[in-house]
């Protein structure tokens, strides 16, 4: 309890809200010598990134969630403000964990899979806190929501057992030490207003489709690109696309079909065939089926020529800005 109050009466940001000695797990040999296990190489959009640019890009491409803080006022759409379910739960709702390495989709979910970021090691590092996490407020916001999602997703030891099972936590994590570790750093932020840290984790498991329709539709977001391939790039054939976003179209078929039976059957009856206003209302939606069915074909077309059209225009320009960059990075200076 003393090592709690000691921390207290730190001012919040000024001091890392972890253990000091709570590298429980850090890798002894590591490029940075904070326990940051670097990729071998990565791409941001078409752009080679080095692990040698430096340590703090990095942290910032480990933790900070910009997509996700650019429609923070619109999340409340994809998911209510309330914890994480924990790991065991998650299990028991049938859903398939999915590792991702970028946090703007930590704790996104679809139909039965869930994305999660394994917690990156330096977080135990409290060196690492004191040096850069805590000199940038942002980041040091962005490493405290991380923690506290893994405060929601391990609550139990059977959940530790999952996370160490799904390679999110080290295997060499004891329940104890994790105890006192999550415990510890609960203490020291504040859990009611979560001013410590980042908004996106006021909420916690957030629906991808409807984080699709609010990067389409949504400012500041909205833009062709985004309209087309929403959050999260999925499968981009064709059959998928339209098996994706028009299955209703076969919900909807599917009535018109019992709809116009049930009208054939009426008509053939004896007591509807002379009935005028039956006749009137199977006429009209009849005509009413058929202009349905055909827009609905028109919809699918237009819709498939003006992705074709987009897909051969924006291969085209990525095509030519690549070349065009490769031959100005050849120029002597």
């Amino acid at each position: 309890m003393d090592k709690h109050k000691a921390n207290h009466a730190l001012p919040y940001g000024l001091e890392p809200p972890i253990l000091k000695n709570a590298s429980l797990f850090i890798a002894a040999s590591t490029s940075s010598g904070f326990g940051v296990v670097q990729p071998a190489t990565a791409f941001r959009v078409d752009r080679l990134l080095r692990p040698d640019e430096g340590l703090s890009t990095w942290l910032a491409t480990e933790l900070k969630t910009p997509r996700l803080n650019d429609i923070h006022h619109h999340l409340w759409l994809a998911g209510p403000p309330m914890a994480a379910r924990p790991l065991h739960r998650q299990r028991l709702m049938g859903r398939n964990i999915l590792i991702t390495e970028d946090p703007d989709e930590h704790l996104v979910w679809f139909e039965n899979q869930i994305f999660i970021k394994p917690m990156p090691d330096f977080l135990l590092n409290w060196e690492l806190w004191k040096s850069h996490l805590c000199s940038d407020l942002e980041l040091r916001k962005a490493a405290c929501g991380l923690l506290l999602s893994y405060a929601w997703l391990v609550r139990y030891k059977s959940d530790l057992d999952i996370a160490k099972g799904a390679g999110l936590v080290s295997k060499e994590v004891a329940w104890l030490d994790w105890f006192e570790f999550i415990n510890f750093f609960l203490d020291n932020i504040n859990c009611k207003t979560l001013s410590d840290v980042n908004h996106r984790y006021e909420y916690g498991e957030l629906r991808l489709t409807r984080l699709d329709t609010i990067y389409r539709l949504a400012p500041p977001t909205y833009s062709l690109r985004n309209f087309i391939w929403g959050y999260q790039s999925r499968p981009t054939w064709y059959q998928a696309f339209f098996g994706r976003n028009f299955r209703w179209m076969l919900a909807g078929f599917g009535s018109l079909a019992v709809l116009m039976a049930a009208l054939q059957v009426g008509l053939a009856t004896m007591a509807l065939q002379g009935n005028a206003p039956f006749q009137k209302v199977s006429y009209g939606l009849t005509i009413a089926c058929l202009v349905a069915v055909a827009a609905s074909l028109a919809v699918v077309i237009s819709v498939w020529l003006g992705l074709s059209i987009y897909h051969l225009l924006a291969t085209w320009k990525n095509d030519r800005a690549v070349r065009q960059g490769r031959y100005a990075s050849q120029i002597p200076a």
